[in-house]
C-alpha cells in the first residue's frame, strides 16, 4: 500500500453477498441497488461484479447515464423518478426504467412525451406510500392511477412497489400495517396481474412475509447488517455477509506520553496513565467520522484497540499501550472483515451507509 490511506474493495465478497440476497429473498428477481457510487464502493467496478443482478437501481438520471456509459447493458431503474421534464429525453433514448411517485410526475411525463417520439414503450414502477411518509401515491388512489398509467400509449409495463419504514425493526407493528395496505391494493388490481416489489436488505434478511416478484438489496450487498448492532443475532456474521470495503491508513508517528498529557484538539483525551499513542494518517477530510468518540475501535497488528482524542482533518490518535510491536509505517485498519463497519457505526452513532458513502475522493481505492 503506497498511499497513506487506502480503501480495498473485495469484489468477490460483493458477489458472495449478492448470492446471500438471492438465496434469502422471497422473490424471483433481484434489483441490485448501486446508487451513490455503489454506497461509496465504486459504481463501475461494483456493477461489473454484480453481473448476476437482474436490474440495477440508481438515484437519478445522471447516475443512470454514468452507469450506462460504462457499457452496462442490464436494465437500469431510476429510483427518485423524474426531477425535470428534460430528463425524459435521456430516459427514452436509453430505455431507463422509471419510478413514479406523484401525480405531478405523471403530468410532467404526459406533457413531455407528447413531444417525443418513442421507439420502445417504457417500464414504470409506480410507488405506493403505505406508511413511510416520504414518496408515493396514497393507497386509496393507487389502483386508479395504476390503471391510468398502464393505459398510456407510451407505457409497456407498470410494476407496483413500496418501501417499508421499519423493516430494520422486525417486530414493529408498522411493518404488517404497510403490508396489509399493499396487499389490499394488489388484490384490487388482480385482473392486471401487477409485478410487485417490496423488500430492501432488512426485509430480505427478516422473517416478514414479503413474497413478491422483485427484491431490492442495498446495504447487505456491501457486507453490513441493516439491523441494530446491539442485536447480536442479527449481526452481519449471522447472515454470512462479508466485508467488501477495508479502510486502512499508515501510522506516521508514535508518541510516549505521560499521565495527564493531552492528545489532540480541545483536550478530548487526557492520558490516565503513561501510555504509547500512535498517530494515524486519516481524518475527517478522508471521510472518517469527525464525531468519533474516544475508544472507537481500530485494529493494529491484528489487535483491537481504540482511538484517543478528537479526530482531526488528516489525523487521529490510537492507543498502542498494549501493542508494543507496532511501529511507524504500520497499517491501522479502521474497518473491514476483521473489524465490522457496523461496530464502528454503532460506536460513532453514524449509519454504516453513511460511513462508506463518506469516504473521500482523495482516498486511494484498490479493487481485489
Amino acid at each position: 500500500m503506497a498511499h497513506r490511506v487506502q480503501a480495498s474493495i473485495d469484489l468477490k465478497a460483493l458477489q458472495h453477498n449478492f448470492s446471500i440476497a438471492r438465496s434469502r429473498a422471497k422473490a424471483s428477481h433481484i434489483a441490485a441497488i448501486i446508487k451513490a457510487n455503489a454506497y461509496g464502493h465504486g459504481l463501475e467496478h461494483s456493477a461489473l461484479a454484480l453481473n448476476d443482478a437482474d436490474l440495477f437501481g440508481v438515484t437519478d438520471v445522471h447516475e443512470a447515464l454514468a452507469l450506462k456509459n460504462t457499457g452496462i447493458s442490464k436494465p437500469i431503474l431510476v429510483l427518485q423518478g423524474l426531477i425535470h421534464a428534460d430528463e425524459l429525453q435521456l430516459i427514452v433514448e436509453h430505455n431507463f426504467e422509471l419510478v413514479v411517485h406523484s401525480s405531478s410526475q405523471l403530468t410532467m411525463i404526459d406533457e413531455a412525451l407528447s413531444k417525443i417520439t418513442i421507439k420502445k414503450p417504457l417500464t414504470f414502477w409506480l410507488k405506493m406510500d403505505t406508511g413511510m411518509g416520504r414518496l408515493g401515491i396514497e393507497p386509496n388512489g393507487f389502483a386508479t392511477t395504476y390503471k391510468a398509467l398502464l393505459g398510456r400509449p407510451y407505457t409497456g409495463a407498470v410494476n407496483m412497489m413500496t418501501h417499508l419504514a421499519n423493516s430494520s425493526i422486525p417486530d414493529s407493528a408498522l411493518n404488517l400495517q404497510q403490508l396489509k395496505a399493499f396487499r389490499e391494493v394488489e388484490a384490487q388490481l388482480e385482473d392486471e396481474s401487477p409485478v410487485t416489489s417490496i423488500p430492501s436488505s432488512s426485509g430480505i434478511l427478516s422473517d416478514l412475509p414479503l413474497s413478491c416478484d422483485w427484491a431490492r438489496p442495498g446495504i447487505m450487498l456491501y457486507g453490513s447488517s441493516p439491523f441494530n448492532y446491539e442485536l447480536e443475532h442479527l449481526r452481519r456474521d449471522k447472515f454470512d455477509l462479508q466485508a467488501v470495503m477495508t479502510l486502512q491508513a499508515r501510522i506516521i508517528a508514535i508518541r510516549d506520553l505521560k499521565q495527564g498529557d493531552n492528545v489532540g484538539y480541545c483536550s478530548q483525551y487526557i492520558c490516565p496513565k503513561d501510555m504509547r499513542v500512535g498517530i494515524v494518517s486519516i481524518g475527517y477530510a478522508d471521510g472518517y467520522p469527525s464525531n468519533a468518540p474516544n475508544d472507537t475501535p481500530v485494529l493494529v497488528a491484528g489487535k483491537h484497540t481504540g482511538t484517543v482524542g478528537r479526530v482531526s482533518m488528516d489525523m487521529l490518535g490510537v492507543d498502542l499501550s498494549e501493542i508494543p510491536e507496532a511501529s511507524v509505517g504500520d497499517l491501522a485498519t479502521l474497518w473491514g472483515q476483521d473489524l465490522s463497519l457496523d461496530e464502528v457505526a454503532a460506536k460513532t452513532g453514524i449509519l454504516s451507509y453513511n460511513l462508506t458513502c463518506s469516504v473521500a475522493r482523495r482516498v486511494s481505492f484498490k479493487y481485489l
